[in-house]
């Protein structure tokens, strides 16, 4: 692979990645979804849950990190370190968070 590929390689990348985080919505089917085929995605699967959850400004960056703090997660956890428990539970905070406020 030479130095141009690369560079289209790695510019694919960045737009999956910010295409993945700029489309983020709080309803919970598609919180779902998009986070259970993230895990798996070797492209997406290093993406901070946190960042994920509060890059475009749908929910707060202080609120989301005291309940992931609550169900026992870091600011820091990476999408592959979710399993479908913990993808529900933050689901369904995005839902609610999003007819609360």
């Amino acid at each position: 692979m030479n130095y141009k590929e690369i560079l289209i390689n790695i510019n694919k990348i960045k737009f999956i990645r910010s295409d993945f985080i700029e489309s983020f919505d709080t309803e919970f089917k598609h919180v779902v979804e998009s986070l259970t085929n993230a895990v798996d995605n070797d492209y997406l699967k290093s993406i901070r849950v946190h960042k994920y959850l509060t890059n475009n400004k749908k929910l707060g960056k202080v609120n989301t990190a005291r309940y992931l703090d609550e169900i026992g997660l870091s600011e820091t956890i990476k999408i592959s370190e979710l399993n479908e428990d913990l993808i529900t539970k933050i689901a369904k905070y995005c839902d609610e968070y999003d007819n609360n406020f």
